[in-house]
Parts: structure tokens; sequence; C-alpha cells
């Protein structure tokens, strides 16, 4: 009926002690659950380690949270006892646990309290006839076990006035038995309300701020795995879901071999170590070349695992024998297919020629049907592979400055005006330090070398450029920001006109030579806009009507920065044989205009939009 601060502070955040158990059911699914230590000994035998720990923060802070006592508190459990990297992950479901046990128990105390009172009101409110000092002994006595007698004593001390004289006094020397001081009971109660306010208020500030904590920095400042791999430079610079990859092969690989977690990732980092300041290239340098790559079988030694003779998917023995294996089951399955449709629909009394002619004719559609059927079955089946990446958190170095170029025509004004936007919006939404973005432009093929409009066209393009780099200024000595990089036609005998030489192919060719040999610059000489800063490493092509979204630059170029994904050419093969020397990005169709929509788009420009399911998407060709 009087519910108090504590209870009203229960009722107002009822959605969000919901939303807390829908948390906990999604950060502690049951397969990262049976990762977790369990204790041996009472009072909290089977239940996790973790759950320990912070049921003794909880108990010793009274459900506040302050982050650098709880560093300060997992340092000091660890220097007796290591905890893995999945009970620190597991720590802030399990404060949720632990805050709901202690809001559940404290509802409980307000609503048994509640009732007591509820109960003193009803007995005072009984007819005469019915009210009894027997009846009083018995509710008395059943709310003593529950521990909410003072408050249901209390309660009949403030009401007794209300009954007739010898009621009242019959109450007073019962009260005055079990009530000795009012006034310390009173006190008591006072204290214990406050206490449960101040404890609620506590855990539902604590629920609220556990989603902005930035519990990665936690974990980094007070687990030995997490600081043994920041010792890796090459770790260090990684972007979160790269490292998570490292993390989660240190323990796979500590819970296989008995070994604490911080002794593998001290073995892990050392190999790279050694190899990265000895005769080891950089691709060394990278964890993941120990734990998922050449050097697999000398990290399991260091562990103390023996190498797996079966080295899984990914081993270079299996990649010899993927397209033996791939081609074989297109022939052998057509051959099925074939044979089947043969023996139900083939006449009996056809000659062998002409069953084997029909045989033949239906290898290509049979051999299409197999190959889609075999593809989507192997996509299925076949996880997604994330590349590494490196963070960039600074922005791109110099030393992998980028060239972000749109190959285009210099048609009309109207569109060199749409092209310099477009190349402007890039530069917005990627404000990078160590980056450039140029027009790659030819003329449009004619029949002379040379057209009156062509000088026009140029100096509206170069004006447009220079106009750009005025508004967006680079430091003093700094090359500009915007580039013009055009050429002059060739005669082309194929077409029998003059071209700019293999058109789009033949300037990012060109572009790249020029970059390479600087001596060998087949653009025109603008001054400083067709000037390419040196040291320039990677080239961003991107047509013009391709956006480019804020950040994407430096993710492109933190993927192909990462030490296994740069290419390494061997002259003798001549042919790249580890890394990537080109990267295609996802690319996706925006949602179409309402007066450009048609059923060609619906049909096959895929999923438009918002689509958070693909970010890491599956292509056979490319993935296996």
């Amino acid at each position: 009926q009087h519910l108090g601060p504590a209870a009203h502070w229960l009722l107002d955040n009822a959605a969000l002690l919901e939303q807390q158990i829908e948390a906990i059911h999604r950060g502690l699914p049951r397969s990262f659950f049976r990762l977790l230590p369990r204790l041996r000994d009472e009072p909290l035998a089977g239940l996790p380690r973790i759950y320990s720990v912070a049921w003794a923060w909880v108990a010793h802070t009274d459900s506040s949270l302050d982050t650098r006592l709880l560093k300060a508190y997992l340092r000091a459990y660890q220097q007796v006892r290591e905890l893995t990297l999945a009970e620190l992950w597991a720590m802030p479901s399990t404060l949720r646990v632990v805050l709901l046990e202690n809001l559940r128990r404290l509802a409980e105390r307000i609503a048994l309290t509640q009732a007591a009172r509820d109960a003193a009101h009803r007995w005072i409110e009984l007819p005469e006839e019915e009210r009894s000092l027997g009846a009083l002994e018995t509710l008395d006595a059943a709310l003593l076990g529950r521990g909410v007698a003072e408050p249901f004593r209390l309660q009949l001390q403030q009401r007794e006035d209300e009954l007739p004289v010898a009621a009242g006094h019959e109450l007073a020397v019962w009260l005055a038995q079990r009530l000795p001081d009012v006034g310390a009971a009173l006190t008591h109660q006072q204290n214990e309300n406050t206490e449960d306010h101040q404890s609620i208020r506590n855990a539902i500030t604590t629920l609220r701020s556990l989603d902005r904590i930035d519990w990665r920095r936690i974990v980094a400042a007070t687990n030995g795995a997490m600081r043994a791999l920041a010792r890796s430079p090459v770790f260090a610079a990684e972007r979160e879901d790269t490292q998570d990859q490292s993390l989660h092969a240190v323990e796979r690989l500590a819970r296989q071999s008995g070994v604490a977690e911080s002794q593998v990732a001290e073995v892990l980092v050392d190999l790279a170590a050694a190899c990265a300041n000895g005769d080891g290239n950089q691709r060394q340098a990278a964890l993941a070349y120990w734990y998922d790559g050449p050097g697999k079988a000398a990290l399991r030694r260091a562990v103390g695992l023996k190498p797996r003779r079966w080295q899984g998917f990914g081993s270079p023995t299996w990649h010899r024998g993927t397209a033996l294996i791939y081609l074989s089951a297109l022939t052998l399955l057509s051959l099925a297919a074939v044979s089947a449709a043969l023996h139900q629909h083939g006449a009996p009394a056809a000659s062998t020629w002409l069953l084997a002619l029909a045989g033949v004719l239906m290898m290509g559609p049979a051999s299409e049907a197999v190959v889609a059927v075999v593809n989507r079955l192997i996509s299925e089946s076949g996880q997604p592979t994330r590349l590494p990446r490196m963070a960039f958190k600074n922005g791109i170095p110099a030393e992998n400055r980028a060239l972000v170029v749109i190959p285009a025509m210099l048609s009309n004004p109207t569109a060199i005006t749409a092209l310099a936007a477009q190349l402007e919006q890039h530069a917005i939404a990627n404000p990078e330090t160590h980056a450039q973005f140029a027009l790659l432009s030819d003329w449009a093929d004619a029949t002379t070398r040379l057209l009156g409009e062509d000088q026009i066209l140029l100096d509206i393009t170069a004006d447009a450029i220079n106009a750009l780099n005025r508004k967006y200024p680079t430091d003093t000595g700094a090359p500009e920001r915007f580039l013009l990089l055009h050429r002059l036609r060739t005669w082309s005998e194929s077409e029998q006109r003059w071209i700019g030489w293999e058109r789009k192919r033949g300037k990012l060719e060109q572009l790249v030579r020029a970059l390479r040999e600087p001596d060998v610059f087949p653009f025109l000489a603008l001054g400083e806009i067709s000037e390419p800063a040196p040291g320039i490493r990677y080239i961003v092509t991107l047509d013009a009507d391709t956006d480019m979204p804020p950040g994407r630059l430096r993710a492109l170029v933190g993927v192909a920065a990462h030490p296994l994904n740069q290419p390494q050419f061997d002259a003798g093969r001549q042919r790249v044989v580890a890394g990537y020397a080109i990267l295609q990005p996802r690319v996706v169709t925006p949602l179409p205009e309402p007066e450009t929509v048609t059923w060609f788009h619906h049909l096959f420009s895929g999923q438009c939009g918002i689509d958070p399911y693909s970010a890491a998407s599956s292509e056979v060709y490319q993935d296996l």
C-alpha cells in the first residue's frame, strides 16, 4: 500500500531488468558456458569460478562498479590463480547474473516486509469476535521464520490506538514482551530501508553502465595472455576482429596442451619475434603464420603437442589436390546424371551409336546442373574466411600511401563537374593525410589525334581539380590532395580510330608502371596536379558511379597492408605464391530510385540497402 523508494526503483526499471535477462542468454550461450572452469568446494560447488569472482566483487562493493578498482581486483586475484580469457570475457555477463540475483534477494525482502505490514493491517481490521492473541501468536511465529517479524510488530504498535481500550491494552502487553525498544526497532528498519534503497540504486546503475564499459581494455590490462600478445608489434597494430582470431587460437592450444594461456601466448610471440629479428620474412612476424599457417607444426611442438598428420582443408597438400577432386566429382556426377537419364528414357531398340550421341549431347546441360549443385553444396558447407587486417587507428601511415583513381572520359562540361563532385565526396568520406584522389582521364575516341574542343575540356577539368585543392589545402610542402592524370590518344589498328591506349585497362597499367618507374610518365604534365606523391603503394580503382562509404579506404588499405596479405612474388615461377596483389571488396547495389526501378533490377541486382547478414560472403571460386 505504501511502497518505499527502493520498491519504486525496481518498478521503474522493470523493462531494464527484462533486457538484462536477454543479454545474459546472449552473452552466456551453452557452448561458451561449458568452457568456463568450475568450482569443487562449497558453498559454490559446481558453479563457474568466474561466478565466485563476480559474487565477491558485488558483495564487497555493494553492487557499484569502478573500473580502476575492478582492474586492480582482477590483477590481485590472478596473482594467486590465473583466469582464462573465456572467464574474463564472461565477466560482464556473470556480473549481470549476480546483480540480478542480488536484486531478486532485495525484491523478495521488500515484498516480504510489505506482506508483513499488510498482515498487521488485516489483523487490526478483523471483527472484534475474530481478533485473538492466539491467531496473532501463530501469525507472528510464521513471520518470524521469514525474518520479517519486526516490521509486523512495528505496524501493530502504530495502530494499537485504533483498537478498543481492552484490546489495545492486551496488544500493548503482548508487544512489550516482543518489542521492548520501539525506537531502536524503528531506527533498525529505517537503516535497512536506506541500505536496500542504496543497493538497488547501485545495482541498477551498474547494469545500465555495463554496456558502456570498454571490457576489451579491462581484459587487456588484466590478462597475462593478452599482455604477452601485445608485445608483438603486428598484433598490437591489428584490428580487433583479427586480434580475436589470435586469442581464440591461444585458447584452443591451451585446452589441447594443458599449458596456461599466458605461457602459450609467450611461446607464440617469441617464435614470431625470433623470425622477425632473424632471417625470417615479414609474414613470419604475424602470429597467424604460426597458428594457422606454415609455422603450425613448430608452434605445436613448442607447446608440447605432436604435429597433426592431417593439417586440415587449409594445408598445402589439400590445396594441391583440390582441382583434381573437384573436376573428378563434376565428371562422375555428370556421367551418373546422363546414365540415369538414358536408362530411364532411352529407347530399348536404339543403336549404340545413337545412345552415345545422345549422351554426349546431354553432357552439356547435365554438367551445368551438376556444377550449380556442387558449387552450392561447397558454399553452404564451407565457412567464409575473413582476411586479417590492420587497424590504422591514427590513419593510413606514410609507408602505406594510397592513390584513389576514377578512370573516366572527358566528354562534356556537365560530366566533368559530376566527376569532380564524386572525387570530392570520396575525399570527404575518407579524410586521410597520406592519400590522394585522382581523375585518370582520356578524351573520347576520334578520327584524329586532337580535336578542337579537347583543350577546352582539359582546361575545365584542370580548373575543377585546382578548385578542389584550394578548398581542401594540404600542409606546406605536402603534395596536392587532388590530381588529374590525363593522356593523349594513340592510333588503334583494330578500332581504326585514335583512342586511349587499351582504354581503362591500359590507363591502369600505365599508372602502375609510372609509379614503379617515375622516369616513364605517360600522362600530360599539368604542374603539381599531375604529380603523384612518391612512395604510393596501393591503388584503389572506382567507377564513376561507385560510392566509397566513410572509412572504407582505411579498411581496404588495412587489409592489403597486413603481412599475411602482402603478395610474395616468385620470380622463377613468375607468379604470386602467397598473399594478394589484387583485392576485390564487396560491392552492394543501393536502393533504386522509384522512377528507375525495373523488373530487371529486381531480378539481378541482389539485396539492396541495409544488409547486415552479408558482412562476410562466400563464393566458391574465391574461397576454395
